[in-house]
């Protein structure tokens, strides 16, 4: 996850990388849905600015709440960088 703070912006820009050899257009849409679920219940906890999100290939056979967790540590990480 790339970040780049910007207070000017009113609710956080978020874009995903998520390319072809991360498995079949189901599983990286699969991946983004859940990562969007993740932000979306966490959204007033998450610092305004834009957001780059990339998936390894693992992640395709990620469950859910590993999702969330990682998700969870990288927003952690990123508060602490503003």
């Amino acid at each position: 996850m790339m970040f780049s703070p910007d207070s000017t912006l009113e609710h956080p820009r978020v874009a995903y990388a998520i390319g072809r050899t991360r498995g079949t257009a189901v599983q990286r849409n699969r991946i983004r849905r859940q990562i969007q679920a993740v932000l979306r219940d966490s959204a007033n906890t998450i610092p305004k600015g834009r957001y780059l999100i990339g998936a390894r290939i693992p992640a395709v056979s990620v469950a859910f709440p590993q999702v969330r967790d990682d998700i969870f540590e990288l927003l952690k990480k990123s508060r602490e960088l503003t």
